[in-house]
């Protein structure tokens, strides 16, 4: 074994060492050797230390210096501190919608992670928020009318264009009280409860491209409305509605119905196409902002729910009242492609007994992807394969015309190039924009165009009295965002959108806002396209009887097109949860003045196989 020399203290020589019984001598030059290497390990270590500490303490330093940056730096780009900045008191600040810091102070709000003693802010207080004193109102004016009794009208723009000053008024149902310096309240004369308050100036921010205006509600308040948004209650929890009509949420309606604790009803609406969050701040708040100049609401004192709901449909138009048949069942599927499979479909119904009052014909049976093309197919088919005696027909017609078929120009694309009824790319009109439908390029109809009538009720008139048609994708869809081409002119308000809005891209799916049409630009027409639509489409058909009168459905809807059209909910799922979206989405429907509507219950989630009804969710087709 090994044999270690004894300990010994000053220079000694080197003791032999014996291992497994024989003496070997260790020679200086390898000792020499042994210690070189063990010393260079220990310096490359103890270097490595030194660089760790340095790289570790240059850190930190970087770190203090970013805090003390950040606590220095401007928050406005004319310079103010954030010493400055951080002055304003947490309880003062209004929260200004820019997402980003950079966009925050280029649009001329301040930017702050402190309070006003230096301290860090909780993730309630808002970061980016207004100056105070910013709103410069010396060229517009806010302005109260409560001519109507029951509703009064708040409008804010340009004061050469008002006639109305704000004044003191009150009727039977409330009285409006002017605050000292500015704001109002309007209280409810039966017991006191203050239905809306515009607090102090800070509530109205008026900025270069958009207005924000804040009203406290009733403590307790309950809202309901704001459209397709799939939940009945509307919870005061900072949750931010963007009204913008897009292929995951149809509805546009900037509407609210609240209820307070009292059990008194008021509501509230944004008489606005322009794109908008509408949020719902805790307090309980109602915060607008408004990509606009100019800002119009409504607001509606009730008392009861069935008031609210009446003064609304005074404003935006009373629900159309449909055929008998369009109260039944209709059957249909995006995934059907032919006659035969919806033949089908309509046996097995017939078999177990389940009522049949229209069949839908989808897209997929268009071969042509055109509106009204069916015309060409439609007597054929339908006459092989049902009785025009005892079912129904909807129609599927896309939002906008394929320019070309086949090899061919198809024929509403040439005319309605030859009676200018297309949007515009450009305020200039020197092309028509273009989106994709079907992988293919296609024209939008311009639904404000003077001659946009005799062009639309050419080709819905081929069609035999009875039949419906369902509006398909007119929010409006196209499968790329914008255009073909480049948007031009509008990409500011683009930027601007996906600085403040909740949703970031107001192109996706969809044309550009720079698209032109008669009355205006697409970013104030986008919101308004299914209901001109809708409008054209039941003028077309106004010749027809009464015994006759169409069902007109449309997917995209906004406030008051219940005047001319009904609307089928997608998003519902075949499941309990789903039963219960779709019953919510039916009360606030509505109430928004669309009550021609339900859910597609064998639509997504059930497809025609041998086993026609078989699997879990497709039960609810029978039931």
């Amino acid at each position: 074994m090994l044999r270690r020399p004894t300990p010994h203290v000053g220079f000694q020589p080197l003791q032999p060492v014996t291992v497994n019984g024989a003496e070997h001598d260790i020679q200086p030059k390898q000792c020499r050797r042994i210690c070189g290497v063990k010393a260079k390990i220990m310096i490359a270590a103890v270097l490595l230390l030194l660089l760790l500490i340095i790289f570790t303490a240059a850190v930190v330093m970087v770190a203090v210096a970013s805090a003390g940056k950040e606590k220095r730096e401007g928050a406005t780009e004319e310079g103010t501190t954030e010493a400055s900045t951080s002055a304003t008191p947490v309880s003062d600040r209004v929260s200004c919608p820019f997402k980003s810091k950079m966009a925050c102070l280029t649009g001329g709000c301040l930017y702050s992670l402190l309070n006003e003693s230096g301290e860090a802010i909780p993730a309630t207080v808002p970061k980016c928020f207004y100056k105070t004193g910013s709103t410069d109102t010396s060229s517009k004016s806010l302005d109260l009318d409560a001519s109507d009794g029951d509703s009064i009208t708040l409008a804010f723009g340009d004061s050469s264009s008002r006639k109305k000053k704000r004044e003191a008024s009150s009727s039977t149902i409330y009285t409006i009280q002017n605050h000292a310096n500015f704001g109002f309240a309007i209280n409810r004369n039966e017991n006191g409860e203050t239905a809306f308050n515009l607090p102090n100036k800070a509530s109205l921010q008026v900025m270069s491209k958009f207005i924000s205006l804040t009203l406290e509600v009733p403590e307790s308040s309950k809202a309901y409305g704001l459209g397709d948004f799939g939940k009945l209650v509307k919870m005061f929890d900072d949750t931010a509605y963007t009204i913008w009509t897009r292929t995951e949420e149809e509805g546009a309606h900037p509407f609210i119905l609240l209820i307070s604790e009292s059990g008194c009803a008021s509501g509230l609406y944004v008489d606005s196409t322009y794109p908008m969050d509408i949020t719902l701040q805790r307090g309980p708040k109602i915060n607008i902002v408004i990509l606009s100049s100019s800002l119009k609401i409504k607001l509606f004192l009730g008392p009861t729910t069935a008031d609210v709901i009446k003064q609304y449909w005074d404003v935006v138009g009373s629900p159309t009242r449909p055929p008998f048949w369009g109260l039944g069942h209709f059957y249909g599927s995006e995934s059907t492609n032919s006659y035969s499979a919806l033949s089908a479909l309509l046996l097995n119904n017939t078999k177990l007994s389940l009522p049949v009052e229209g069949i839908l014909l989808p897209s997929a049976l268009n071969q042509d992807s055109q509106p009204f093309s069916y015309s060409q197919q439609i007597q054929t088919e339908v006459a092989k394969h049902f009785s025009k005696n005892t079912t129904r027909f909807i129609v599927t017609v896309p939002p906008a015309v394929v320019s070309i078929t086949g090899n061919t120009t198809w024929f509403m694309a040439s005319a309605g190039v030859d009676q200018k009824v297309f949007l515009y790319s450009n305020e200039n009109k020197t092309a028509y924009i273009e989106g994709m439908l079907s992988n293919k390029m296609a024209k939008y109809p311009d639904f404000t165009a003077s001659n946009i009538d005799s062009f639309w009720s050419a080709n819905i008139t081929d069609y035999d009295e009875g039949y419906g048609f369902h509006l398909h994708k007119n929010t409006p869809y196209s499968q790329i965002n914008g255009s073909v081409g480049i948007c031009t002119d509008l990409d500011s308000d683009i930027n601007l959108a996906t600085d403040i809005l909740n949703l970031r891209n107001l192109e996706e799916n969809s044309l550009c806002l720079s698209a032109y049409g008669k009355k205006g630009k697409q970013v104030e027409l986008h919101n308004k396209f299914a209901w001109q639509q809708a409008k054209i489409t039941q003028s077309s058909l106004t010749p027809w009887s009464v015994s006759k009168q169409p069902l007109i459905i449309s997917d995209s809807t906004s406030p008051g097109i219940g005047r001319f059209a009904g609307h089928f909910h997608d998003s519902s799922k075949n499941t309990y949860t789903g039963l219960k979206t779709a019953l919510n989405e039916l009360v606030t429907m509505s109430f928004l003045g669309v009550p021609i509507t339900g859910p597609n219950i064998c639509t997504k989630e059930f497809y025609l196989t041998s086993a026609v009804y078989s699997g879990t969710t497709s039960q609810w087709c029978p039931r």
